[in-house]
């Protein structure tokens, strides 16, 4: 941080009233060194008040200290569990944090307007052996990656049961899971856990 030498006890009443242009000039000095740490501020005219990069720090402290009591659009980075929220009136938002997932491929194209995003769920195939389920969320910007997995039971042991995606239904907005006996019969009344990941425009 900058250093400045800030008296408010200066000038002393004692002192000549022809040193005041000295005061002044000392004034200015030490008000724009210390807005200079953080603002673009030069000595003579141009722009100026603008923040530098990166100076716009977070709060900084344990997660029990986050609150929503007039901080509007502020951010807090926590001490303790090094997540960062997004702090405002109307509530609190989880931004980010080490237990978030990278993927290792990018979405979407330079510049960066996509974000990958999970969503998962539980279905029951009908009298077919079939199911459409619709992806929550009004579904992703492109096609998704789908797993489907046999919820393990009884059935399962006795006769081992095969899931997946049925060809061709595989859409943006949802899909159909299909369950069948190594006999290739169809399996109705059949659970399923699934589980989606695509991109989404931001």
């Amino acid at each position: 941080m900058p250093l400045i030498g800030w008296d408010e006890n200066s000038p002393p009443d004692t002192e000549s009233a022809g040193l005041g242009d000295d005061r002044i000039r000392s004034l200015r000095t030490s008000l724009r060194v210390g807005l200079d740490g953080e603002h673009v501020w030069p000595s003579a005219s141009g722009d100026a008040g603008v923040h530098r990069l990166g100076s716009g720090r977070p709060y900084y402290g344990l997660q029990s200290a986050v609150s929503s009591s007039g901080s509007d659009g502020r951010l807090m980075q926590t001490s303790d569990t090094s997540r960062l929220f997004g702090v405002g009136s109307g509530g609190t938002s989880f931004i980010g944090g080490p237990t978030v997932l990278s993927a290792g491929s990018f979405p979407g194209e330079v510049p960066q307007r996509h974000y990958w995003a999970v969503e998962f769920g539980e279905a029951k195939t009908g009298s077919l052996g079939a199911v459409a389920v619709t992806i929550p969320n009004s579904g992703y910007s492109g096609v998704p990656f789908v797993q489907a997995t046999a919820v393990q039971d009884s059935l399962i042991i006795a006769a081992p049961r095969i899931v997946g995606v049925l060809p061709g239904s595989l859409s943006a907005t949802g899909f159909t899971l299909m369950a069948h006996n190594i006999s290739s019969t169809s399996v109705s009344n059949f659970t399923m856990h699934w589980m989606s990941i695509g991109t989404r425009v931001f």
